[in-house]
């Protein structure tokens, strides 16, 4: 699971000598996140399925090694383009990291267990955001972006050697074939499944924000005369923020409900935003006023993401890994969706266009939220 955040985050404080050293535009820079974003959008519709099928362990496994092969040719890119497609390469292994993760959680556990669990092993893996964001900076002032790249490359080959060696199947009740007409109807199910989709859309929409933030943060920062080093150590807070919100769903999911967690984190999500505009038209300069809104935002994401994507894994029942293939796909898409609208606003040149973008984006993850707890009641009437 490290390693999918890994190939997202390690990258982003060195945003700005890439686009430095290929002598390209800011809005060309971001597709460097966004084939990542939508590779792992693409590939997670069918590696969950896949895993129904197959198990968990062998789409996993060979999801690493395609990551691992990613990294080091994306070290040795030439052009922006293969830099791209190398991105491309990681995020087609990485869609198996992310979505495989959640089935096997939602194999091995019940649903409130389960939520706390996902909280448990995402407040475990902070740590790799926290790592990546600052040895991305020190990576990339040191010996440049291609640094980063070779890091990924090593991450995927220790993981796929650690995940052969001790990783169990979790799947006991494998499909007896692959039906591709089957998968489709198990997707229409889901898209009229109102607690699934009220759950993927309240935490893609988080999601969404965070990959957006990364992409243009950087650029910010360096605007206010800040190095890739100091955006790392700075934007670090906010994995560390993550860590607080999947501690809290650890503490209190069981007595408040998955629905009331994900509404809180939502709001929360809403208020750092917000924040975060005020600290831009009162211009304040120091690093730290974006570094905290972005720390309460991240306490939002530990909310949000972890309660919301394990309430609609098992709103699905026994769809579960096409429903984690899904929940991931669409996380990925809004990452996607969220970083072009933002270059649309003009947010790499303007701080305060960016944030309006994720400002409405915080508020369509409330409405959804709102959703989540009026089915609750429904169904308890």
């Amino acid at each position: 699971m490290g390693c999918g955040t890994l190939g997202i985050t390690i990258i982003s404080p060195a945003l700005g000598l890439v686009t430095k050293d290929f002598g390209v535009d800011e809005a060309t820079g971001q597709w460097v996140l966004s084939a990542y974003f939508g590779a792992i959008a693409l590939v997670q519709l069918f590696y969950g399925p896949l895993s129904d099928r197959f198990g968990r362990k062998i789409p996993l496994l060979s999801g690493l090694t395609l990551y691992g092969l990613g990294g080091f040719l994306g070290a040795y890119a030439p052009s922006i383009e293969t830099l791209i497609a190398a991105r491309v390469i990681q995020g087609l292994g990485g869609g198996s990291i992310i979505s495989i993760i959640r089935a096997i959680i939602n194999d091995s556990y019940e649903r409130l267990e389960a939520a706390g669990a996902f909280a448990l092993i995402s407040g475990i893996m902070v740590v790799v955001p926290i790592f990546s964001f600052i040895s991305g900076g020190l990576l990339g002032e040191m010996i440049g972006w291609q640094g980063t790249m070779f890091l990924i490359g090593i991450a995927g080959g220790i993981a796929g050697i650690l995940n052969y060696s001790y990783l169990h199947e979790t799947n006991l009740y494998k499909l007896e074939k692959l039906n591709p007409l089957g998968l489709f109807r198990n997707y229409m199910k889901l898209l009229v499944n109102r607690n699934f989709n009220a759950f993927m859309m309240a935490s893609a929409c988080n999601s969404g924000i965070f990959f957006s933030m990364i992409g243009f943060l950087p650029y910010e920062f360096a605007r206010r005369g800040f190095t890739s080093m100091e955006f790392g150590f700075w934007f670090a807070l906010s994995p560390f923020g993550y860590m607080i919100g999947n501690f809290m769903t650890r503490l209190w999911v069981k007595k408040l409900g998955i629905e009331m967690m994900t509404l809180s984190g939502s709001l929360i999500s809403l208020v750092s935003m917000v924040a975060l505009l005020g600290v831009d038209f009162l211009g304040w300069m120091h690093p730290l006023w974006i570094a905290l809104p972005s720390m309460i935002y991240g306490i939002s994401a530990g909310l949000v993401i972890g309660n919301g994507s394990m309430g609609a894994v098992y709103a699905a029942g026994h769809l579960a890994g096409s429903a984690s293939g899904m929940l991931g796909a669409v996380q990925m898409g809004f990452g996607v969706l969220s970083g072009s609208l933002v270059v649309l606003a003009g947010g790499y040149e303007s701080f305060n266009h960016g944030i309006q973008v994720l400002i409405g984006f915080s508020l369509v993850s409330v409405i959804f939220s709102m959703m989540t707890s009026r089915q609750k009641t429904v169904e308890a009437i």
